[in-house]
């Protein structure tokens, strides 16, 4: 195998801001003596094709882009019983799979580059029933974080202006789902010695403590532990979550009445009224035709993945 590493660049990462940051990237990784080459993707699918091509002469696999672009590759990597080690530069507009990993800068990711220590973490999966949908490194999602990113996907398709004011449009976007009643949701959430059932505004059940742009959802969760952690929170007016959202940035929201955790290697969610699933930034099934689930297992694949930390 070639002894570079490939990295795969999404220029269309953080709205645009993957392309302005490229130049500052490359000036890093020339300062710091790294060998690479480095591949533009056309757009997402074209991850995965150059995923498949490259992973055959390199042995390392960098993802150079946000959440959704890690999720991709890690993807590709897993489902198909790839050898490759994966790395990551963030690029994106939340970067919280970067934070949790303390690589959150380009600097930081270069350095890891340089340094080259690798561990093996978790990866999570949606499964509905033997089919596994995708796989992932961060979270999946029901409820508000699957209304608010398609708010704010066509927002921002609108207008550039709230593109580059994630709080300002996902502000709007929570606002939106309470006024067109997309909230609250019916989950039934079962685990091997648990089981939970209400309406809730939303369920995040996560690899990694953060979610929406570095609230610390699941403040408790470990990426190598072979656990996934599940926060819920149940119906409440809009100035109680907006009481909650603002302490989640220290992951005091778990000490509110509304808000649980549950532990676990899996979970088995259903609802008599079909759902979407959001993993890592991307909602399943695209925004266009988004796939809807009566029942899934969310579950994890303890150490599986090879990640440069």
């Amino acid at each position: 195998m070639n002894e570079k590493i490939a990295i795969i660049f999404n220029p269309g990462a953080g709205r645009g801001k993957a392309t302005k940051e490229r130049e500052k990237l490359e000036a890093l990784l020339k300062k710091y003596e790294i060998s690479y080459n480095l591949f533009v993707s056309k757009d997402l699918e074209n991850i995965r094709e150059l995923v498949k091509d490259k992973s055959k002469n390199y042995k390392i696999i960098v993802g150079a882009g946000g959440d959704s672009t890690f999720q991709i590759i890690v993807d590709e990597i897993i489902r198909n019983n790839l050898n490759n080690v994966f790395g990551l530069i963030a690029l994106g507009s939340s970067n919280d799979i970067a934070k949790d990993l303390n690589l959150d800068t380009l600097e930081k990711a270069c350095l890891a580059l340089k340094r080259m220590r690798i561990k093996k973490i978790d990866v999570g999966y949606v499964k509905k029933g033997s089919e596994i949908i995708s796989f992932f490194i961060g979270q999946a999602n029901i409820g508000l974080g699957v209304f608010v990113n398609k708010y704010v996907e066509e927002l921002a398709s609108k207008s550039p202006f709230f593109g580059k004011r994630q709080i300002l449009a996902g502000t709007l976007g929570i606002i939106n789902s309470y006024l067109s009643k997309k909230i609250p949701v019916s989950l039934n959430i079962k685990t091997d010695d648990k089981e939970t059932h209400g309406l809730f505004l939303l369920a995040v059940i996560s690899n990694i403590k953060y979610w929406a742009t570095r609230k610390k959802i699941n403040p408790h969760a470990l990426i190598d532990d072979g656990k996934l952690d599940c926060c819920l929170i149940e119906y409440c007016g809009f100035p109680r979550l907006l009481q909650i959202t603002v302490s989640a940035t220290r992951g005091e929201h778990i000490k509110a009445k509304e808000v649980s955790i549950i532990q676990s290697s899996s979970f088995k969610v259903s609802s008599e009224i079909p759902f979407e699933i959001q993993v890592d930034g991307e909602i399943l099934g695209g925004y266009e035709k988004p796939l809807k689930f009566n029942d899934i297992s969310i579950n994890v694949l303890p150490k599986t993945l090879s990640l440069i930390c």
